[in-house]
């Protein structure tokens, strides 16, 4: 019989490692960026531009932890955007 144990190779990590050099570059101005920094650029002006509409609505007052609140819907908007202009 064969005593010695069976080494698997770690596949779990294979995909992220695959997808890991795999991100979206824009060239501005002649400077390259991902992608994910324009949508997190996005994001952040979407959520002030936001800000004005909720307050004139009366919603702006219950949302208490404004920094908190404005920067989840940020990433919101940024996750969104990533995921229409990424993918």
């Amino acid at each position: 019989m064969n005593s010695r144990p069976r080494i698997e190779p770690p596949t779990g990590l294979a995909g992220p490692l695959a997808l890991a050099c795999c991100s979206p570059i824009i060239s501005v101005a002649g400077a390259d960026f991902p992608l994910w920094v324009l949508c997190l650029l996005v994001g952040a002006a979407i959520a002030l531009s936001l800000r004005p509409l909720f307050v004139a609505s009366g919603i702006d007052q219950w949302m208490v932890p404004r920094v908190l609140v404005y920067s989840c819907l940020a990433l919101v908007v940024a996750f969104l955007c990533w995921l229409l202009v990424g993918r």
